[in-house]
This record gives C-alpha cells, structure tokens and sequence, in this order.
C-alpha cells in the first residue's frame, strides 16, 4: 500500500495529474490493473523543516488517510508537503487539501 522504490515516485512524478492544495502538492498517476490496492507515497523535503517537523507532517498524512479512506484503488499517490506545511500544528489543516484530492480521484474517469 506503500511506493517504496525512487523509480515508483519517478514514474508517477513524470506523468501523473497535479492537484494543486494549501498546504501539499498530490500528483496521482492510474494504474494499469485498476483492481489493485490503491498506493501512497509522501516527500517532505529538508527545506520544510527539520526531522521531528517532516516526520509529523508524514504522521498526520497517514492519519488522515487511514480515518477517511485510504488511496482508491487503481491510483498511485505522491503527496508533496509544502513549506507552509510546517507552520500547521493540526491535522485539520491537511483536510482540505486532501480531501479534495481524494474527491478528483474518485471523479476521474
């Protein structure tokens, strides 16, 4: 349910659709076996902040997605944090963003 591998986030870097949020960047990519498990991937890069930052905003990410649904199934997901990422202290903060993400994924054809 995780992308692991550099070359997984590369392949859905390069030609996924952008969806453009407050606070993360979310790049989703369809695969080409429609029935399988939906797949995450988070980058939080060393300009939003420093490792306990990066890893609380991974930890709210997951969170989030793990109590409103996880990845729909078919579709491989990077979510870039922003810098203004650092600066939230709740979760909340994150939902617009994702749920909206999830909303685009769920509509796309």
């Amino acid at each position: 349910m995780r992308l692991r591998q550099r070359a997984e986030f590369l392949a859905v870097q390069s030609s996924g659709i952008k969806l453009h949020g407050r606070h993360v960047l979310a790049i989703a990519k369809r695969r080409e076996d429609s029935g399988a498990v939906g797949r995450l991937g988070i980058t939080v890069t060393k300009k939003v902040g420093n490792s306990p930052v990066r890893n609380r905003i991974r930890r709210v990410i997951r969170e989030w997605l793990r109590l409103h649904g996880w990845v729909p199934a078919g579709w491989d997901l990077v979510v870039v944090a922003k810098e203004s990422a650092a600066r939230q202290v709740a979760s909340e903060t994150f939902a617009t963003d994702l749920a909206r993400v999830q909303r685009e994924l769920l509509a796309t054809p």
